[in-house]
């Protein structure tokens, strides 16, 4: 079973293999290595397979004898029959990627009723900010007494934690620093604290 599946690999893909590129190869049909150093090894000895050896690697090649020699004509045609079909792969390809591009410009360009909602918020905002401009023009306050107090009191809450902070770090620091000479302040530069 080894054997039949080694040959049928190297004649189908009817290149070079080492031992494990065959034993990778068939690993889905659960042979292990010692069956196809086996396999390899009597398909040498039956004169199916060439052996050639490189060092310590072993290169197992099909027999090139029998196979069909093309004429210079044969050759010819199928040159120019790869060129052409090579000629339609890149052009199916130019094709398919332009599909894709005005697909994806399709799926990103917005629908009617996202462009008509997107219109009235737009018109909203421009109504809303020209207001705000003709309040600026004419002197008035934009800032309410309310939003005012608001931030004047998230200052105070975030001064009052700055401070309790530092003056955490100040005592940590200089129970840290009394064995430390020099002087404080270009300690604090070299080590980046402000």
């Amino acid at each position: 079973m080894a054997e039949a599946a080694v040959l049928n690999l190297i004649q189908q893909h009817n290149k070079p293999f080492g031992v494990q590129g065959l034993v990778d190869n068939l690993q889905s049909q659960g042979i292990k290595k010692t069956a196809v150093q086996k396999a390899c090894d009597s398909l040498v000895e039956s004169g199916k397979v060439v052996c050639k050896e490189f060092g310590k690697t072993k290169l197992y090649i099909p027999k090139q004898e029998g196979l069909q020699v093309l004429s210079k004509e044969e050759m010819d045609a199928k040159k120019a029959e790869l060129k052409q079909l090579q000629e339609q792969l890149v052009a199916s390809h130019k094709a398919a990627k332009d599909t894709e591009a005005e697909l994806r410009s399709w799926q990103s360009s917005m629908t009617a009723a996202e462009l008509s909602a997107n219109v009235a918020e737009l018109t909203t905002l421009r109504d809303s900010q020209a207001a705000k401009l003709a309040g600026l023009r004419n002197g008035a306050k934009l800032v309410s007494p309310e939003e005012r107090k608001q931030t004047e009191t998230a200052l105070r809450t975030a001064m009052n934690i700055w401070r309790k902070r530092r003056s955490v770090f100040k005592s940590i620091w200089n129970t840290i620093s009394e064995g430390i000479d020099g002087k404080q302040a270009d300690l604090f530069e070299e080590i980046g604290v402000d």
